[in-house]
């Protein structure tokens, strides 16, 4: 899975990147200060299993445990910002909307305080709800500028364009729903301009489904601007402040206080000076009201309710739980939601997938087939066949 941070010049998107991946990206209060897209990884919080399996303790290996939270990994990449008529190529148009083709949803980064416009500079009030409004048109025209200069070549219906669209994981049930959702008939042929463009905004919502991330909600005013957008776009927004998780996350990894991220308070571990202590009684004052900074929230939210993600732990001892080295749940996958026992092993190794036999579902200790959808928090041994 790949997650595309994404939004308009200078509203705090790199540092929203820097502080879910710990990746410095470049970060400046004036626009474009990312011109090429910066790649991290950042995780998703799940239950780690040796709590609830009544083990000691666990060995990650692809993932780390954090006092009984698993943190598993998931791509994120930060893209150039984005403004009015980039799908046209002005500002970095060309360059943010190539950089959002791998991506499987995306974080659009607003500025919830209103104090920057769309283009990033500095005025008195500019609502929020335009910058979403706007970004998503982009996308969407870019899209169906995509499709229409394919359509000016050869003309076809949603086979031939689902096949030009290939390369950006667009398929023909994919066009076909999004033209019944728009009351339109693409069976003989695609509709005129407008027709297409209601469709590729359509597709867009389908392929790359968006979560909202208010940022700078630790400011005077942004509060209410957060509730304004949760009336408009409802659960997909999240407020939260990427500059109070990235101080907190560092001063973390410099062994000043002891933090998970997501979570709504910390302990101060180490010996931080007077400035340091004043702006960590602030910080925890806010995660504390808020529930958390709100970054982990919403990249939780992006993969499990989005992407539909579930985590599940292979081990080749059922009994230990553990790998045949003896290191107990090392592996955390994170694989879409319907996954099968087969699927599993096929992932884990391709050998596996042709001499798959069966499996073990470890905690309801039962053998299972190669069609057993895995559950989220599932431990699976998976038996093969020399």
């Amino acid at each position: 899975m790949l997650i595309g941070v994404v939004g308009a010049p200078n509203k705090g998107k790199s540092t929203f990147f820097s502080a879910a991946t710990l990746v410095d990206a470049g970060i400046a209060n004036y626009p474009f200060t990312t011109i090429t897209p910066n790649r991290g990884v950042t995780y998703v919080r799940s239950p780690c299993p040796h709590v609830s399996l009544g083990l000691p303790a666990c060995n990650p290996k692809n993932s780390k445990c954090a006092g009984g939270v698993r943190l598993v990994p998931v791509g994120m990449v930060d893209v150039p910002g984005l403004v009015p008529e980039a799908h046209a190529g002005k500002g970095l148009g060309n360059r943010f909307l190539d950089s959002i083709r791998e991506a499987d949803a995306l974080i659009q980064v607003v500025d919830a305080t209103g104090k920057t416009d769309l283009l990033g500079n500095p005025c008195d009030f500019s609502p929020p709800i335009r910058e979403v409004g706007f970004l998503r048109e982009e996308i969407s025209l870019w899209l169906a500028g995509i499709m229409e200069r394919h359509l000016e070549k050869r003309r076809g219906g949603a086979h031939e364009l689902a096949v030009a669209l290939s390369g950006l994981r667009i398929d023909e049930p994919m066009i076909a729903a999004a033209a019944r959702e728009c009351g339109l008939d693409v069976s003989g042929g695609m509709p005129d301009r407008e027709g297409i463009e209601r469709i590729a905004r359509s597709v867009c919502e389908m392929r790359m489904p968006f979560a909202i991330a208010c940022n700078k909600l630790d400011a005077p005013g942004a509060a209410e601007n957060v509730v304004a957008l949760r009336e408009r776009y409802g659960e997909c927004v999240f407020g939260c402040s990427a500059a109070v998780e990235l101080a907190l996350r560092k001063a973390c990894e410099r062994g000043v206080i002891g933090y998970r991220p997501g979570d709504c308070a910390f302990e101060v571990v180490g010996k931080p000076d007077e400035r340091q202590a004043e702006a960590l009684l602030r910080m925890g004052a806010f995660v504390a009201q808020n529930g958390g900074s709100g970054v982990q929230e919403v990249v939780d939210w992006v993969v499990y309710r989005k992407l539909r993600g579930i985590v599940v732990y292979p081990v080749e001892d059922e009994h230990r739980c553990s790998n045949h080295r003896g290191e107990v749940l090392p592996d955390a996958y994170l694989v879409p939601r319907g996954t099968t026992a087969i699927g599993l092993a096929g992932m884990v190794h391709t050998d596996l997938a042709g001499k798959f036999i069966g499996a073990i579902d470890v905690r309801k200790k039962i053998r299972v087939g190669a069609d057993h959808v895995l559950e989220d928090g599932a431990v699976i041994k998976i038996v093969a066949g020399r």
